[in-house]
């Protein structure tokens, strides 16, 4: 009778052995899907951000091209954007709305130009994307559209 005590008593051991075994691999299975996860949603949050900062710098009064009072999509003109840049250096109020980021714009058609709008980039980052959107450049001058892209690099921790 004491033996066969011993033996039931091994085996229930044996069993909560197992089954806390069991717990634990699903403990860390379970908190390696959580991390996976969080940094997925980590990676879509930067994204759109840099989509966010994206449509502010394309909606920005000091750049957008405008015939009448009536906005056109798409569009900057080019002596807005020339004289834009002192002010967005000159203004802290800036660095709340475009963040960290670096905002250049390349007019591709019929001159290749380049202007760089807006730079902050210092610091420790990990994430880093760019948006590029396509853009009409105006010169109110010469009445002439051009064709560029307007690229914005984000940084993110």
């Amino acid at each position: 009778m004491e033996r066969k005590a011993q033996i039931q008593i091994l085996e229930t051991i044996a069993v909560l052995f197992i089954f806390f075994i069991l717990i634990a691999l699903g403990f860390i299975f379970y908190t390696k899907i959580f991390k996976s996860n969080l940094e997925t949603e980590k990676e879509e949050f930067s994204q759109a951000k840099s989509v966010n900062i994206a449509q502010r710098a394309m909606f920005m009064p000091e750049l957008q091209c405008s015939d009448d009072n009536i906005v056109k999509e798409n569009c900057i003109d080019i002596l807005k954007l020339q004289s834009a840049k002192q002010i967005i250096e000159d203004n802290i109020i800036y660095y709340d709305l475009l963040e960290f980021s670096d905002i250049s714009i390349i007019q591709i058609y019929p001159n290749p130009e380049e202007w760089k709008l807006y730079s902050r980039t210092t610091g420790d980052f990990r994430n880093n994307f760019t948006t590029n959107v396509p853009i009409s450049l105006f010169n109110p001058i010469t009445k002439e559209h051009g064709f560029g892209i307007l690229t914005i690099q984000t940084l993110t921790r």
